[in-house]
């Protein structure tokens, strides 16, 4: 059996090694899901970088609650299953040094277009280019080379 700091450790560490999330999101009745690229700080919160005129991005402006699932695609049928679903808030971050700060943990976990998406891009005003921070309020580790067939990680924050 695996202490809460263990599974916490299991669970960032398996964040860490990917970069691609399903977010589901809701409002008004209509749900609506999309695929993102994140990054992760040592609380385990989230970060993404989305328009703020997206289906999504509306639909946080009324409510704040999303889902979210994390899985190694590459994953074969035959191989043991591994994979986080969780919970939590989430919110645009404001201020230029939360967003900078945020940005360069997005741009640490998605290499390559620093230059594209920088910090000047989601300050403005005008801008629809917006940092996002999820909480995670529960976590749920699927792993089935570490848990037992029907034991799960769970963190909940």
């Amino acid at each position: 059996m695996r202490t809460k700091d263990q599974i916490r450790d299991d669970i960032a560490g398996f964040l860490k090694e990917n970069g691609i999330m399903t977010l589901a999101s809701c409002a008004d009745n209509q749900p609506w899901v999309c695929t993102l690229y994140y990054g992760i700080d040592e609380s385990l919160n989230l970060y993404i970088v989305t328009g703020s005129d997206t289906e999504h991005g509306k639909q946080l402006t009324k409510n704040s609650k999303v889902a979210f699932n994390i899985f190694d695609s590459r994953q074969k049928i035959t191989e043991p299953k591994r994979g986080v679903q969780g919970k939590g808030k989430m919110e645009i971050v404001k201020g230029v040094v939360e967003i900078g700060k945020a940005l360069l943990l997005w741009h640490l976990a998605n290499p390559g277009i620093e230059s594209k998406i920088t910090v000047a891009d989601a300050i403005k005003k005008l801008s629809d280019t917006k940092i996002y921070k999820i909480t995670p309020k529960y976590l749920k580790f699927f792993n089935k080379e570490l848990y037992k067939p029907d034991e799960y990680g769970i963190v909940e924050l």
